[in-house]
């Protein structure tokens, strides 16, 4: 995803809150540039101040900062100067804190430290893309008030010029159906950086929210969902693993059916976690009731709620299936990576117990139509999870092909981490289920 471009006749006016220099520092190199004009403050205090004295645009916090932390400062910011878009930064231990600033400071989005350049420009432009687009609409709601009370006091004689006012007010309100469309839009790409920022987090699966979220969408769209509810379906699955991200390293790396009862239940937890995490964010409350439901089972024997069949959520139903599907080909429920003959085999035995039967046959037939010579599928992964034995179907860097179907080996992957020190854009798409053959190769 490459970031929008900004309006290169307007200055954006940023604000950097931080009490490492070095951080700030760093900062002021990433944004320096004429579009930009920087302020930075080593305290949320020093912030406050500097909001009083100059007009800023986006604040960018850091979350832990002595006497006035980031979501209170953000907090007490959102309350006197709401139209600046705000943006937290935010390390993994803080997901409690990171809840609170979201729910209270009104933030347009967080970022994890140390972030990755390229993802935080994408952030900060798409932020003040959506800031300006506001800016815009309450300007032509303002014409569109104003025309109206013309239109009012215009005499009942003056057809020719009551034609001429409805036709800029059509206008006028075309304009604002493009800004609403430009605002959805924006929401979908910041859902997507978010999938991406979680998958960065070792332990948590990268490639599989895209797949998930991809496949799920076409199983909703033939078994009838309306636009809306594939949204909410898009949106979940992207976002499945954000409860994820308050768990320990040593849950995140165990195969689920290894885990004692205590551990199972803390790591099927994360899915209300992620409802309580979104459930303040309106318009992923549909989204949210989704992941909460994704571990039900249409027997009843699923939890939270032990709902049965047709109680759970149709999104939830179809979630569940193609995160079983990949889980299971990876190795991530039994411990083993699974062929995909296993794999449907497997999904076909637990009909009426843990899957909706429906469900199944219309994601096997959309598999079975998708279908190649090889069958495995394709994931697009971080650069924090490439490892010597994968299988790379592609390596795109800044659009061009670098490598193709090859196994890759310790040397190769040192050779694209030091590329992507340099890359704009680099796509890493890895083949899953490669077998160990393979894997002893590209050790050699």
């Amino acid at each position: 995803m490459t970031a929008l471009p900004l309006d290169t006749d307007t200055i954006a006016n940023l604000l950097f809150v931080d009490d490492e220099p070095n951080v700030l520092k760093a900062l002021r190199r990433l944004f320096r540039g004429a579009e930009y004009k920087v302020h930075m403050a080593e305290s949320g205090a020093d912030g406050l101040d500097i909001l009083e004295r100059h007009p800023i645009d986006l604040i960018i916090s850091d979350m832990r900062m002595p006497q006035m932390d980031g979501a209170e400062f953000l907090t007490r910011a959102a309350e006197r100067w709401p139209d600046a878009a705000r943006i937290l930064l935010t390390g993994y231990a803080d997901i409690e804190s990171t809840i609170a600033a979201v729910n209270k400071g009104k933030i347009y989005s967080y970022c994890s430290k140390p972030w990755e350049d390229n993802e935080l420009k994408i952030l900060v432009n798409n932020a003040l893309a959506q800031k300006r687009l506001r800016d815009e609409r309450r300007q032509l709601f303002d014409i569109i008030n104003r025309q109206n009370r013309e239109l009012k006091e215009l005499n009942a004689g003056l057809e020719e010029k009551v034609e001429k006012r409805t036709e800029q007010l059509r206008k006028s309100l075309q304009l604002i159906d493009q800004a609403h469309d430009a605002l959805k839009k924006q929401y979908a790409d910041s859902v997507k950086v978010f999938a991406k920022t979680i998958e960065m987090r070792p332990g948590i699966k990268s490639g599989h929210a895209k797949y998930v979220a991809e496949n799920a969408r076409e199983v909703g769209r033939r078994l009838g969902m309306d636009a809306a509810d594939l949204k909410d379906l898009v949106y979940a699955g992207l976002l499945l693993q954000i409860g994820k991200m308050s768990l320990p390293d040593s849950l995140l790396t165990q195969a689920l059916l290894g885990m004692n009862t205590q551990q199972r239940k803390r790591y099927l937890n994360h899915a209300l976690e992620a409802q309580a995490l979104l459930r303040g964010l309106e318009p992923l409350h549909n989204a949210a009731e989704l992941i909460a439901a994704q571990y039900e089972h249409v027997d009843g024997s699923g939890q939270p709620l032990g709902l049965v069949g047709r109680e759970i959520l149709l999104g939830a139903r179809i979630l569940t299936v193609v995160r079983d599907y990949i889980n299971y080909l990876d190795g991530s429920i039994t411990g083993t990576a699974m062929t995909t003959e296993q794999v449907k085999a497997r999904l076909l035995g637990k009909k009426d117990k843990d899957y909706d039967p429906l469900v199944v046959d219309t994601f096997l037939d959309l598999l079975a139509e998708s279908e190649t010579v090889d069958e495995r599928p394709i994931i697009e992964i971080s650069w924090t999870q490439l490892q010597p034995g994968m299988e790379a179907a592609e390596i795109v860097c800044n659009e061009v092909l670098y490598l193709k179907n090859q196994i890759l080996s310790e040397k190769n992957v040192e050779d694209i981490l030091q590329l992507r020190k340099h890359a704009k854009n680099l796509i890493l798409r890895i083949r899953m289920g490669s077998d160990q053959g393979k894997a002893d190769i590209a050790r050699r």
